[in-house]
């Protein structure tokens, strides 16, 4: 089964809550990457949509999922690389989040990297989706979150596999 490229409850939540500020770690072809630009330009100009990509880019450049996002005419950043690396070096320049979609590294030092880093961006109204629980790293990372700080609910989806939603407690 295959878990690559749109995943409809990304799209859910950026046509319910408006996203238009969205961050994605494993963005793999962009081909997510692009169908969640195009959803939140629904609700907004191109030029006020903005988007962050992380990964290491093997098998598909940057420059490849680049071209991609600049049809659609949105703003985009994309870090190559380990995100234990690029994702710290980038915090402080980057805006908080309305959407961030967590679907990188598979290890718990990966994942609990990846969500430390990514909380940094989270503001009252900003959503988590952690893709695939079913990596024993990726499900002790989410056990890990405290829950009176954060909702954490476990979404099944035949189609997607185990998916965490998070949202900060206000």
């Amino acid at each position: 089964m295959s878990w690559y490229g749109s995943h409809p409850f990304l799209i859910d939540c950026i046509v319910k809550k408006k996203c238009r500020r969205i961050m994605e770690i494993g963005v793999y072809n962009g081909d997510n990457a692009k169908k969640m630009v195009e959803t939140a330009i629904h609700n907004y100009p191109p030029s006020e949509i903005e988007y962050y990509g992380f990964d290491y880019f093997q098998g598909y450049s940057a420059s490849y999922v680049g071209k991609k996002l600049e049809k659609t005419e949105c703003r985009f950043r994309l870090f190559e690389g380990d995100t234990i690396d690029t994702l710290p070096k980038a915090i402080g320049s980057l805006p908080k989040m309305d959407l961030i979609f967590i679907d990188g590294g598979k290890s718990y030092t990966e994942a609990k990297s990846d969500w430390e880093n990514s909380k940094t961006l989270i503001h009252d109204e900003t959503t988590v989706f952690v893709h695939n629980l079913e990596f024993s790293g990726i499900h002790r990372m989410v056990d890990s979150i405290p829950r009176d700080k954060y909702k954490v609910n476990i979404i099944q989806s035949h189609s997607e596999g185990t998916i965490a939603l998070v949202e900060k407690i206000s």
